[in-house]
C-alpha cells in the first residue's frame, strides 16, 4: 500500500500523497545518513537549551527555566515528569476534560531498577550514545551516574499499573479556578496548563474541569527536582527526549540501543526498516492507508457476518444476565439496558468507504512533508499534540468511529462511549473468514466479541453506566456480590505461574482482561450452540479433521488466536507492566 502504484480512484488523494512522502523519508537510509545528527543536535541547542552531558563544564545554568523545557517538550507530545492532556470527562461523557497524571520513565517499572543487568545495560545505553554524540567526554560519567539515580529516585514513588487500577477512587476532581488550592505544590500547575493549552489557542476558564491522579508521585516527583540542580534536571529531561528520539537517527545511534534492548526486552536485532516504517506510517497516518485497505483487501461479506455474530453474542450475553443468580433485579435491568446500548463499530467508518475524502482531507490536512525524515517526525509530533489538545471544546461524538484506524488488529470496547468496534485489520484469519465453518468464526472472532462486549461489566466497566459516565448505577449488594466473585478470578490467576522464568501471574493488575477472556469465551460457545440448533447440518467438516467435534475444534481454533512466543525479557515485562495474562492463560 505505501510503495505500489495507488488505485486510479486514490491516486489525487493529498493524504495518501502525503503518507508515503513520510514512509520515503523514513526508509530513505542514505537521506538520513547524510542528515546525521545535525538537525536533532540543533533542536536539543537551540529549542531546549542543550544537553549539558556534551557540552561538559562549558553548559550554562543560568538561562535554565523548568517550566519553559516542559512547555517546549510538550509542544513536540513529550510528557516528561508531568503528564498532561484531554479526555472525555468520566461524570459527563458527552464533554473533554484535562487530566494531570504521572509521566512513564525510562524503565517503565519500579522493580526493573532492582534488575542489575537492565540497570547496567540502561546505563551504558545513556553513556555509549553521549560518548558518540560528543568530543567533550570530561562529565559523562558523573552525569550519567546523576541521571540514572535522579530517575531511580523517581521511580520509588511511580505507581504500577495494579496500583492504579486500585486507587481510582484517589484521583481529585477540581477546576482550573481552584487548582492552586486544591493541589498545593512548588511547581505551578494552573499557569504551566494555561500555557500548554494556549500551544493550540485554547484559552483555559477558572470553570474547565481538571482531573489529577496519582498525586502522590506528582507530589514527590515535585519535591524531588526542588532539591536537584538545574543541570541534573536539564540533563535528565534531554536525555528522555533524546531516548525517545535515537530511533529516528541514522543506523549506527540507533545500534546503540542494541544492548539495552537485548537486556530489557530480550531482542537482538532491529526489524527490517521497511516494517519498522510501514508502522510508523500506520500508528500515524492510519486512516489514509485505511483508504486502500478497505479498498483491496477488505470483503464486505465480513461486516455482516460480525454483526450477525455480535447480535447472537450479545442475545446470549443477555440471557446470562437475565439467569443471573447473583444480582439483583435493579442491577440486572440496569445492565440490561447497557447491553442493548452497547454501540458496535464493524470494520471502518462509512466516510472511508465514500468517493467524498473531504472528512480525510479535513483530518490530514496538516500532515504535509518533504524528504527530511527527522523535520517529518519533528513536525508530525506538533502536529499530534496540537490535536489532543484543541479538542478540549468540542463535544464528544459518541457515536464516531475511535482513534485506532481500520488496518488494526485488534478490538477495543470504550468505556466512555460504550462502544465495541472491531477494525478491518482483524477480520481476516485465524480470527474470521467468510468461508470458514461457524465453529471456527465463533472460536476466533466471536471470543473476541464477548470478549469486548465483557468488558462493559468487568471491574472497571461496571463503573461506567449505559452513557458512559463514572458513577454508581449498580446497587451496594451487586457489587459487594461482584466484588466476592472477581477475587476468585484474581486469585485463580494470581496462582498460575509462567514457567519460562518461573513467576506468577498478577491476578490483580490482569482481573478487567482476565474476566473478559472467561466471559468472552463462554459467551460466544454459548452463542454458536444456540445457532447449531436452527442451522442444523450447516457446518461443513475440514478436511484431515473429521476426528474432532464441531465443538472441538471451536476450542482449538481459540487456542491457535492465542499462539505466541516470548523472550524470557519479554515475559518478564508482561507481568511487571501487562492488563493482558500471556496467550497461554
Amino acid at each position: 500500500m505505501l510503495t505500489s502504484p495507488l488505485p486510479n480512484n486514490t491516486a489525487h488523494i493529498q493524504s495518501l500523497i502525503n503518507a508515503r512522502r513520510l514512509y520515503d523519508s523514513c526508509v530513505n537510509e542514505t537521506a538520513i545518513e547524510l542528515e546525521s545528527i545535525n538537525t536533532i543536535l540543533s533542536f536539543v541547542n537551540n529549542e531546549l537549551g542543550g544537553w549539558p552531558i556534551l557540552q561538559g563544564s562549558s553548559w550554562n545554568s543560568s538561562s535554565f527555566n523548568l517550566s519553559r523545557l516542559l512547555l517546549k517538550l510538550r509542544e513536540y507530545s513529550h510528557n516528561i515528569l508531568y503528564g498532561c492532556g484531554t479526555s472525555p470527562d468520566d461524570k459527563n461523557s458527552s464533554i473533554y476534560y484535562i487530566r494531570v497524571y504521572q509521566s512513564d520513565i525510562g524503565l517503565e517499572q519500579r522493580t526493573n531498577y532492582e534488575n542489575l543487568r537492565i540497570t547496567t545495560a540502561y546505563q551504558n545505553f545513556i553513556r555509549d550514545l553521549a560518548r558518540a554524540l560528543t568530543n567533550d567526554t570530561s562529565t559523562i560519567d558523573a552525569d550519567v551516574t546523576e541521571i540514572y539515580n535522579f530517575e531511580k529516585n523517581i521511580s520509588k514513588f511511580h505507581w504500577t499499573p495494579a496500583e492504579i487500577r486500585a486507587r481510582q477512587n484517589e484521583t481529585v476532581r477540581t477546576t482550573i479556578g481552584n487548582l492552586s488550592q486544591t493541589f498545593s505544590t512548588s511547581f505551578d500547575f494552573t499557569n504551566y496548563l494555561r500555557r500548554v493549552y494556549s500551544l493550540a489557542n485554547i484559552n483555559l476558564r477558572d470553570d474547565d474541569i481538571v482531573s489529577i491522579s496519582e498525586l502522590d508521585f506528582l507530589r514527590n516527583v515535585t519535591t524531588i527536582i526542588e532539591n536537584s540542580s538545574s543541570r541534573l534536571q536539564q540533563n535528565y529531561i534531554v536525555w528522555r527526549f533524546i531516548m525517545n528520539r535515537v530511533g529516528n537517527m541514522p543506523k549506527r545511534y540507533r545500534s546503540i540501543r542494541d544492548p539495552f534492548d537485548e537486556a530489557y526486552r530480550g531482542t537482538t536485532a532491529q526489524r527490517p526498516r521497511s516494517i519498522i516504517c510501514g508502522n510508523f506510517i500506520n500508528s500515524n497516518m492510519g486512516f489514509a492507508l485505511s483508504k486502500i485497505y478497505i479498498q483491496q483487501y477488505f470483503d464486505e461479506n465480513a461486516r455482516n457476518q460480525s454483526l450477525e455474530m455480535i447480535n447472537n453474542i450479545r442475545n446470549t450475553f443477555l440471557e446470562m444476565l437475565k439467569t443471573s443468580t447473583w444480582m439483583d433485579e435493579i442491577s440486572k435491568n440496569r445492565s440490561i439496558e447497557k447491553a442493548l446500548a452497547i454501540d458496535e463499530k464493524i470494520g471502518y467508518p462509512d466516510y472511508l468507504g465514500s468517493t467524498n475524502t473531504s472528512t480525510l482531507d479535513k483530518m490530514y490536512q496538516d500532515y504535509v512533508f518533504d524528504a527530511s525524515y527527522i523535520n517529518n517526525v519533528l513536525k508530525l509530533l506538533q502536529i499530534k499534540s496540537n490535536e489532543s489538545l484543541r479538542i478540549l471544546r468540542d463535544p464528544v461524538d459518541r457515536k464516531d468511529w475511535g482513534s485506532s484506524p481500520p488496518t488494526t488488529v485488534n478490538a477495543f470496547y470504550s468505556p466512555p462511549r460504550n462502544q465495541i468496534s472491531f477494525p478491518a485489520g482483524i477480520l481476516q484469519m485465524p480470527f474470521f473468514n467468510k468461508d470458514a465453518p461457524k465453529y471456527l468464526n465463533y472460536g476466533g472472532i466471536g471470543a473476541v466479541i464477548g470478549h469486548e462486549i465483557t468488558h462493559g461489566f468487568d471491574d472497571s466497566g461496571r463503573q461506567y453506566d449505559k452513557d458512559g459516565n463514572r458513577i454508581s448505577w449498580w446497587t451496594p449488594e451487586t457489587i459487594a456480590k461482584f466484588n466476592e466473585r472477581k477475587q476468585c478470578i484474581i486469585d485463580q490467576y494470581s496462582r498460575y505461574v509462567v514457567t519460562q522464568i518461573n513467576m506468577t501471574l498478577n491476578g490483580f493488575q490482569t482481573q478487567g482482561e482476565n474476566i473478559a477472556d472467561n466471559g468472552g469465551i463462554k459467551e460466544s460457545f454459548y452463542a454458536y450452540q444456540n445457532w447449531v440448533q436452527t442451522h442444523s447440518n450447516m457446518d461443513k467438516q475440514l478436511p484431515g479433521l473429521s476426528d474432532y467435534s464441531a465443538e472441538q475444534l471451536f476450542f482449538i481454533n481459540y487456542g491457535q488466536i492465542w499462539c505466541s512466543k516470548m523472550t524470557d525479557a519479554n515475559a518478564l515485562n508482561r507481568i511487571l507492566t501487562g492488563v493482558h495474562s500471556p496467550g497461554e492463560f
